[in-house]
């Protein structure tokens, strides 16, 4: 177990401190917006709610982090999208109650 966890840390070692755009908060909500008008993976979305909906059940994909960079990536923006602004990172992706909004756009009010 050990070996493993040096392996692991060993060749992720590389990429700390790397801030890809992808991961940060407004690409975050841009792609919910492309999840949202295109309706993707709306089957997933409804087999999440009614496993919910038969109790309480832990689902994984909304509470583990997602990807490699998630130690340094919670607070970083990108000042390219000021349209998809947020103070701090929601889930990643469609969460299975966002089918009760999906005529309301993620995008931040315009001031």
């Amino acid at each position: 177990m050990w070996a493993l966890l040096v392996m692991v840390v060993f060749q992720n070692a590389g990429s700390i401190g790397i801030r890809p755009k992808r991961y940060t908060i407004e690409w975050m909500q841009a792609n919910r917006e492309r999840e949202r008008q295109e309706n993707t993976n709306p089957v997933t979305r409804y087999l999440d709610r009614r496993r919910t909906e038969r109790g309480g059940t832990w689902i994984a994909q909304y509470a583990l982090p997602w990807h490699p960079y998630w130690l340094w990536m919670h607070n970083t923006h990108d000042p390219d999208y000021p349209e998809f602004y947020l103070e701090k990172p929601e889930s990643p992706h469609l969460h299975y109650e966002d089918y009760k909004r999906m005529d309301v756009p993620f995008t931040a009010p315009e001031e």
